[in-house]
């Protein structure tokens, strides 16, 4: 740029790199309730920003912690490849690994970024924004039957369209309020909430209520002892995705459940269905699985179980089973250590205990809704999974700041 210093053209590249994670932010909620599978591109955009910031900025080290992440995604990866030689897909499975190789280095570029925000807080009023404007567009969904929706699809209107924007208020709505009560603003944190709960509740979406409660739940206990409880979760992870095809794929042959499960939800009486038939599947190829992403092609996958339903539509609803069922025991081992790695680090923060104790509520919603509800390979939802962990990292680098500031004057949310 004539007239400027390298330094500063480096400055000035950088404000606009992050003026995008802003325009990102922004969109966020918006977008996930007019055209969710449109947060694919918006997060990779974001990524490639994140990048260039990365890029901008001297002297940048990444922490050990994300090396070993980037080590396991790429081992995950790798081996999703090499799946598409015995795969029912293999021009599928490895279409597929160059989408996630873009959506990994996309995430991977906004974790290492969440630290080099130069004004955080703008990015967070344009979190906060957005949020208070996906609210609103959902609540105008619900009660106008998809006014909205019309202008940006034919498709007719489906209470059900909305469940994904209420699974992402949920995963965020706890961070979100204790980083507000820990910056002084527990009214405003408050009627977030308020507003919040009562738009997941309203909606459709089943996955988004139970996995809040649940979420709030663990929230509490993660807040009365921080340490033990998220190194506790980071076991039971371990030995629930292990031992799923086991497990959660035997449910079905509880006595009565799956008509109890009918009875509360059609869906969910399905779902236990399609996990007995997964892990009949999985026990056929337990070592090297069917091949990444196809649980499409898995043979009776498409046969009839009862009127309208398959034993295997699309995929398994459950990210332990997909896992097991694609990759087998290599695939299953690494994502349990990548879920037992992120309730590692939560114990070994050091932000205030009731923002953690918030973020592993929202690592407890995420994981509840994939392992009860979407494809793990779900493009959109992995955009969700990685802006919604960038956007907690940036508040919880905000509330560190905070809190070593603080300390003497003993806050709450220090306590």
């Amino acid at each position: 740029m004539p007239g400027l210093t390298s330094d500063q053209a480096t400055r000035r590249v950088a404000v606009w790199f992050e003026a995008g994670l802003d325009a990102s932010a922004l969109l966020f909620f918006p977008l996930l309730v007019l055209v969710p599978r449109s947060i694919a591109p918006l997060v990779s955009a974001a990524g490639l920003c994140a990048a260039g910031l990365l890029l901008s900025a001297r002297g940048f080290r990444p922490q050990p912690a994300l090396v070993r992440t980037v080590m396991v995604f790429a081992c995950l990866l790798a081996w999703g490849m090499v799946s598409a030689l015995w795969s029912e897909d293999p021009w599928r499975s490895l279409v597929l690994s160059a989408r996630l190789a873009g959506m990994f280095a996309a995430g991977l570029a906004l974790i290492a970024a969440a630290d080099r925000i130069a004004a955080p807080r703008r990015l967070m009023r344009c979190v906060l924004g957005g949020l208070t404007l996906g609210i609103a567009m959902a609540a105008t969904e619900l009660g106008s039957h998809g006014v909205l929706g019309a202008l940006v699809t034919e498709r007719p209107y489906q209470a059900a369209r909305l469940n994904q924007a209420s699974v992402s208020f949920a995963i965020l709505l706890p961070p979100v309020c204790a980083f507000l009560a820990c910056r002084g603003y527990a009214a405003f944190a408050l009627v977030i909430a308020t507003a919040t709960v009562a738009t997941i509740y309203a909606l459709a979406g089943t996955s988004a209520k139970a996995a809040a409660a649940v979420g709030l739940a663990l929230g509490g206990l993660l807040y009365l002892g921080p340490t033990r409880a998220a190194r506790a979760a980071a076991v039971i992870s371990l030995v629930l995705v292990i031992t799923a095809p086991m497990s959660v794929a035997r449910l079905e042959r509880l006595s009565g459940l799956v008509e109890t499960a009918d009875q509360i939800k059609l869906s969910a009486g399905h779902r236990l269905l399609i996990w007995s038939f997964v892990g009949s599947r999985i026990a056929e190829r337990p070592l090297v699985g069917w091949g990444l992403d196809s649980s499409r092609a898995i043979p009776g996958g498409k046969d009839p179980i009862r009127p309208g339903e398959d034993w295997l539509p699309l995929h398994p609803h459950n990210a332990a089973l997909q896992l097991w069922l694609e990759l087998g025991a290599p695939g299953a081992v690494l994502f349990a250590l990548l879920v037992a790695h992120a309730w590692c680090r939560l114990a070994a923060v050091s932000w205030p205990r009731l923002f953690a104790a918030a973020a592993g509520a929202s690592l407890t919603i995420a994981l509840m809704a994939s392992f009860t509800t979407y494809g793990i390979w779900q493009e959109w939802w992995l955009g969700t999974l990685w802006f919604t962990l960038f956007v907690i990292l940036v508040m919880g680098h905000i509330a560190q700041q905070r809190l070593g500031r603080a300390k003497t004057r003993g806050p709450a949310c220090a306590r």
